[in-house]
């Protein structure tokens, strides 16, 4: 694929999952100006391809310069180094898999119909975004990344929004179950997206994970 279509194609998925908006949503984002949201997501969008083809180890400032077409006084403006844009990547996407998760306690009724909407989300999400999505799982693996508090924070809110569905079931299990079920899920993602797995591979692993999840959480209503 070329550069330019290779960013483009990058470039439409991350605003079809409100990428922009996510930015823009960030703490202190509302106190810079307009220009330096646009430059903060242009620097991030061109960050991701070159990330996925040169990996974060091999991966400098000058190659994220070169592919967002600013200059060295306008990265560092915004980013204190290349690590720094990887979180602020990550930081967006945990926020977009989240307002998912939200947008979903409107939808299905049943407890074990939302958590199969929940597993289904996550995996449709990761693999919709494809490998700059296993590149900062990993990342967000390693306890002294950066990365590793926003990991952190997803899960203990995926927790929290499942505890709130459970209870007004009157269920009641403890976090730790849901913990380990999201682990399971982001282990999943990983192999899923690591040997490029086929669509039948990935329906067998929503289906057996979402009915984990039901047998877990909601044995009652399985």
């Amino acid at each position: 694929m070329e550069a330019g279509s290779e960013l483009g194609a990058v470039r439409a998925v991350f605003e079809e999952l409100g990428g922009h908006q996510a930015l823009l949503r960030q703490p202190g984002a509302r106190d810079d100006p307009l220009i330096g949201h646009l430059q903060r997501t242009n620097i991030q969008l061109a960050a991701i391809p070159v990330f996925v083809r040169k990996g974060l180890a091999d991966t400098t400032v000058n190659d994220l310069l070169d592919a967002a077409g600013v200059s060295r006084r306008t990265f560092y403006k915004y980013f204190a180094n290349k690590m720094e844009v990887l979180e602020g990547i990550y930081r967006t996407a945990v926020l977009l898999l989240l307002a998912r998760f939200r947008e979903l306690e409107h939808g299905a009724g049943s407890v074990d119909a939302w958590l199969r909407a929940m597993v289904d989300c996550f995996f449709d999400y990761h693999l919709s975004v494809g490998p700059i999505i296993r590149l900062m799982q990993e990342e967000a693996l390693r306890a002294d990344s950066p990365l590793a508090r926003h990991r952190l924070h997803a899960h203990l809110e995926m927790v929290r929004l499942v505890d709130e569905r459970l209870s007004g079931y009157g269920l009641h299990r403890d976090p730790l179950i849901t913990r380990s079920l999201i682990w399971a899920m982001e282990s999943a993602s990983l192999d899923l997206l690591g040997r490029e797995a086929s669509r039948e591979e990935i329906e067998q692993a929503k289906r057996v994970l979402g009915e984990l999840a039901c047998c877990c959480l909601a044995p009652r209503s399985t």
